[in-house]
């Protein structure tokens, strides 16, 4: 099991009594398990989709599971604008009382939302017990229907305040885990140690029980420990994590953040015919990393580093999650706060024909600060530039839309429903495909 950091503490709480499996869910049959005697390879077989068959999760009522908010859907994500699905234990009903065949068909729909983008899960185990634990088959029957379209985007799988069954569980379905999907699977004990993993650029919008959960176990963790170091001042040449006006006002010289325009520079002269670009991730280490040197003062070269050379694909990948990573780490958005709600309401006008939409875009951009603007305009160029070399790089300008749509008009004080993200797509696709109509500053 891969974690971030040391081996989790098993913490104390009220539930690890019911935590535990049953007799009868540790003596569960296998025989009906596909590959159950050669685990390995049971997720790399050509025609695993065919042993599962297919169901359709739009043709039904889900409101008898939909009414006890046991999963949500954060659109806009983390610092690279992936979604992130929440499940929350402690909601889950009765097992008297709820369908889990249809449960299992109701969690399909939601993935299937945004199975085709990458997307991280959040598991808050807090809550479940003997009454509202799902059987071990019906897990089984899970991990064999979420099969490779779901898993091959997922990104992450964290598990907050695990117990002794997630040691167990882990235990009984490592023959079925391939190593891929393994090294996605981490177990956090905090929610502090959560938001650090994911790389958020505020706090997430957890729900009071599980927060107050988390609060009884760090109060209890820092019993005997003294008081804590107060955080340490920005450097002057730090560009990640702090806002765009301390950039510039310790860059007097540029209009434009130095390493947005680094960055613009190398993908524009050497990753246009990458397939991929902006689309595909980079190891996180290696981000954190980079953005560590930058914030030190330390240049970055992607053509002449050690670790670039001949390898102009990985720092294609590498600038590219660095240049939606800087944008996410602003502590607001380019299209600031302020003004999101002029955003969302611009959707929501039916009226605008469809040719029309840009002009509207137009007018909203003009209302941006300057320094939001020019960095906005130095953005969306290189995105152009991307698109009009989408037969090779296959990033049109749609596609760049889904993947980078998020990282430019995400608000810090709310979050991002899923409806709403298909409008911040389209935002972004109408500033590539009008650049020159909409920037005319």
């Amino acid at each position: 099991m891969a974690s971030d950091g040391d081996d989790f503490v098993e913490p104390e709480d009220g539930f690890a009594d019911d935590d535990l499996l049953s007799p009868d869910d540790i003596n569960v049959s296998l025989d009906g398990v596909p590959g159950a005697q050669n685990a390995r390879s049971y997720l790399e077989r050509e025609d695993f989709e065919s042993e599962l068959g297919s169901v359709d999760p739009f043709s039904e009522d889900f409101q008898d599971i939909a009414q006890h908010d046991i999963v949500e859907i954060i659109a806009d994500g983390d610092r690279v604008g992936r979604p992130i699905i929440v499940f929350y234990a402690y909601r889950l009903p009765s097992n008297k009382s709820i369908d889990h065949d249809k449960l299992l068909r109701y969690l399909q729909a939601t993935l299937d939302k945004v199975v085709d983008l990458d997307y991280t899960i959040i598991y808050f185990h807090y809550g479940l017990r003997s009454h509202n634990k799902p059987p071990v088959r019906w897990m089984v029957q899970a991990y064999k229907v979420l099969d490779r379209r779901y898993k091959k985007n997922l990104k992450a799988l964290y598990v907050v305040h695990p117990t002794r069954f997630i040691r167990v569980i882990h235990t009984l379905f490592r023959p079925f885990i391939s190593a891929k999907f393994e090294d996605k699977f981490y177990c956090v004990n905090s929610l502090t140690e959560l938001e650090k993993a994911l790389d958020l650029t505020r706090q997430l919008n957890v729900s009071l029980p599980v927060r107050e959960h988390d609060a009884t176990q760090r109060r209890a963790s820092e019993v005997g420990r003294g008081s804590t170091t107060p955080p340490t001042p920005p450097r002057p040449s730090q560009q990640f994590d702090v806002t765009l006006e301390f950039i510039l006002s310790h860059h007097p010289d540029h209009d434009v953040p130095p390493i947005v325009l680094d960055l613009c520079w190398f993908i524009e002269n050497y990753c246009l015919d990458i397939e991929g670009i902006f689309r595909k991730s980079a190891n996180v280490g290696s981000i954190k990393r980079l953005r560590e040197k930058i914030n030190r003062g330390e240049k970055v070269d992607f053509v002449k580093d050690a670790e670039y050379v001949d390898n102009v694909e990985t720092a294609a990948h590498h600038a590219a999650v660095l240049l939606k990573t800087f944008l996410r780490s602003l502590g607001e958005p380019v299209t600031t706060n302020e003004l999101y709600n002029k955003l969302t309401d611009l959707a929501e006008v039916r009226e605008i024909p469809k040719l029309e939409k840009w002009k509207f875009v137009r007018d909203f951009v003009a209302l941006l600060p300057l320094p939001n603007y020019r960095l906005l305009k130095t953005v969306v160029c290189l995105l152009t530039k991307v698109a009009q070399n989408s037969q090779i790089n296959l990033m049109t300008a749609n596609n760049l839309s889904v993947v980078f749509g998020p990282n430019l008009a995400w608000p810090t004080d709310q979050q991002v429903n899923i409806a709403q993200l298909g409008n911040l797509n389209n935002f972004c696709y109408q500033l590539i495909v009008h650049y020159d109509e909409i920037f005319t500053k």
